[in-house]
């Protein structure tokens, strides 16, 4: 098995008594796991970067994902901060069409703090990582010994160390007594595979709107101004202010427009309301629903699918795919 470390909180200790940053590598890391010789698995440690996640790019992962990709380790843990963890799960989720298991993690405590948690959620994504019932299943987040999807993970707290929660869905399953447990048998995967293979680095710009009360047309105009397609996290089932509707429909004409909900749980709708701005509205001035999709792993796969020069009917039909609503 391999460790691909990338810094973040896990890796983080303090030169002067107060404030930290990521330091220890891979190696220091997996010397204080106890328990991780009992794990039937020989695992190696690879140190890709020391950053906080923050500061992490599309170079950083794809250079993991090819690593991983020409790799004969029979499972990869990935290791970063938490504040992007969700989504470079999800990246990964999106590239990775291999049946062997992927799993991220990282802490919330660093290694100077009482209680810290770091070695636990090592040592619970190494047992994921080995388990024969992970393979076949995409990428997920371990953390706090429960195993989290990568399509429906989101981070919910800015302190707590039970932060990762699956709004829609639940955990997928838990690490218990040294045992994985997955809840049900592996469902349809998500990989787009193939249809992005040549992908060698994402440079675009699609950037993420999120509605807000009383919010003037000129900052949708401003953001949408040079972007190749934009992300709207709208309110409630993925509405916006009515008067946004005439300028939202302009843009959808030049490029493609993908509508969210800025709630984190539940599916932007598509035939309930039909008020100016509504969803029913937007849809036929050119807006896709993003179904249960939120708007950063949406701003991913539109991402990744522009990088690969996938076509706008083509986007969109992923779009209402990955959603998973209607």
């Amino acid at each position: 098995m391999t460790m691909y470390f990338l810094g973040g909180t896990i890796s983080m200790s303090s030169a002067d008594g107060h404030s930290v940053r990521p330091t220890l590598s891979g190696d220091d890391l997996l010397a204080a796991v106890p328990g991780l010789d009992q794990v039937d698995a020989e695992v190696t440690a690879e140190q890709v970067a020391r950053e906080q996640s923050g500061s992490l790019t599309y170079t950083h992962l794809l250079t993991v994902f090819e690593r991983a990709r020409s790799s004969d380790a029979g499972g990869f843990v990935l290791v970063q901060g938490t504040d992007t963890l969700e989504e470079s799960a999800y990246l990964l989720d999106l590239l990775w069409d291999d049946p062997r298991p992927f799993v991220a993690t990282g802490a919330m405590r660093n290694p100077t703090m009482a209680g810290a948690d770091g070695a636990a959620n090592l040592l619970a994504a190494v047992r994921v990582a080995a388990s024969p019932e992970a393979r076949e299943r995409g990428a997920f987040v371990v953390f706090a010994d429960e195993i989290h999807a990568a399509r429906h993970v989101t981070k919910s707290d800015t302190a707590s160390i039970s932060t990762f929660r699956s709004p829609n869905t639940g955990p997928a399953g838990r690490v218990l007594e040294g045992h994985v447990h997955f809840f049900s048998p592996p469902g349809a995967r998500s990989a787009l595979g193939a249809d992005v293979s040549n992908v060698t680095t994402v440079d675009v710009e699609v950037p993420v709107l999120v509605a807000g009360f009383g919010q003037s047309v000129r900052t949708l105009e401003a953001v949408a101004d040079g972007a190749d397609a934009l992300v709207l996290a709208g309110f409630g089932a993925g509405h916006v202010p009515g008067w946004w509707a005439e300028a939202v429909g302009v843009i959808a004409e030049r490029m493609p427009v993908i509508m969210t909900s800025r709630t984190h749980s539940g599916p932007a709708l598509v035939e309930t309301y039909g008020a100016v701005g509504a969803e029913v509205d937007l849809q036929q001035r050119g807006v896709v629903m993003g179904g249960y999709l939120d708007a950063l792993k949406a701003r991913l796969l539109v991402s990744v699918l522009l990088a690969a020069g996938t076509d706008r009917e083509q986007i969109e039909a992923a779009v209402r795919r990955h959603g998973g609503y209607r």
